[in-house]
């Protein structure tokens, strides 16, 4: 039980990666709270995890919602006086080369992708200085270690938060708080459903979303003296 009575936050819980991650820390004894826009996906996620004797709570939380994100944390505060891990896992992608991108396309993944990181980590960053500790993970992606033809918007957005994790891993890691950049393959996710069909053979291929959060673990646990920025996720 490496979490136990830990509060856990997690972005982007109702698939995919984030609901692996959200399952492997509830297993490890942390109080889990999911949040999406998807309060029903939430709610399964929530009742399969205690069904397994896990403790999970549900919030609907936009990241790119400021007002929502702030009221969010305040509740989570308010209820459980504490956060001791944020998982930045929330995002968005939407492949296409430069000359196909739309100006909307580009704004909405910068707006999820780098913002809504921001966003979180803006509001729960004082509260784990008062704690004097606290444990950030944002999950990017290994497109930001090898870009190929049509991220454009995908990767720009992604290089930000990169950007974004390393800053503020030397802003906090004097005051006690550990923030890590995961980078993990590609990984077989809903994520990738609008351009291959779900028994495509090139997902046997893909990482499981359960691997990464074992990855996503490790980098929770690991503690602000010992100075690690990311770790990297290989298929």
């Amino acid at each position: 039980m490496q979490l136990k009575n830990k509060i856990a936050l997690v972005t982007g819980a109702s698939s995919g990666i984030g609901k692996a991650i959200a399952e492997k820390f509830a297993s490890e004894g942390a109080l889990v709270i999911l949040t999406s826009r998807n309060l029903d996906r939430l709610k399964e996620v929530e009742n399969s995890i205690k069904k397994n004797n896990g403790k999970a709570d549900s919030i609907v939380m936009d990241v790119t919602d400021r007002e929502q994100v702030k009221n969010a944390v305040l509740g989570i505060i308010e209820k459980y006086k504490k956060i001791d891990v944020l998982v930045n896992n929330a995002g968005i992608a939407r492949w296409g080369p430069i000359e196909d991108v739309s100006y909307e396309d580009f704004d909405e993944q910068i707006k999820f992708n780098l913002t809504g990181s921001f966003n979180t980590i803006k509001e729960i960053a004082p509260i784990m200085i008062e704690q004097k500790s606290g444990s950030i993970v944002n999950i990017i992606t290994s497109t930001v270690k090898k870009t190929k033809s049509g991220r454009v918007a995908y990767a720009a957005s992604k290089y930000g938060q990169a950007g974004l994790s390393n800053a503020v891993h030397e802003d906090l890691k004097e005051k006690g708080i550990s923030v890590v950049a995961v980078y993990p393959g590609k990984t077989n996710t809903p994520i990738h459903d609008p351009g291959m069909s779900k028994d495509d053979p090139q997902r046997e291929k893909m990482l499981k979303p359960e691997q990464v959060a074992e990855v996503v673990l490790e980098a929770a646990l690991i503690s602000a003296k010992e100075d690690v920025k990311e770790l990297v996720v290989s298929s």
